[in-house]
């Protein structure tokens, strides 16, 4: 993804107990922010549309800042079901400059 752009992510969920909530979490290590460049750090909880629904279809854009320093970004989305239960799904996506 080009900094300054959005992304989006898009999968489908099941969950017998119910879904209480989605969280994604996306963070680098190891980036060394440049002259101009903040670290990004990207951690948001969803809940409306989700919470009770046993099958759904998770699909938001992420807006990635055009201050974010280019390199490897870790994604990791967190299920959490109406008993407490998680499941954890882990990818990577670059951050470019252009």
């Amino acid at each position: 993804v080009v900094r300054g752009t959005d992304f989006h992510a898009e999968f489908m969920i099941n969950a017998v107990n119910g879904i209480h909530n989605i969280t994604v979490d996306i963070h680098a290590h190891g980036i060394t922010p440049g002259e101009g460049e903040v670290e990004w750090h990207y951690e948001e909880v969803f809940s409306e549309g989700f919470h009770d629904e046993t099958s759904a279809e998770f699909h938001k854009h992420i807006d990635v800042p055009a201050t974010a320093p280019a390199g490897e970004y870790h994604i990791k989305f967190t299920v959490e079901d109406e008993n407490g239960n998680t499941k954890v799904y882990e990818t990577h996506i670059d951050v470019t400059i252009e």
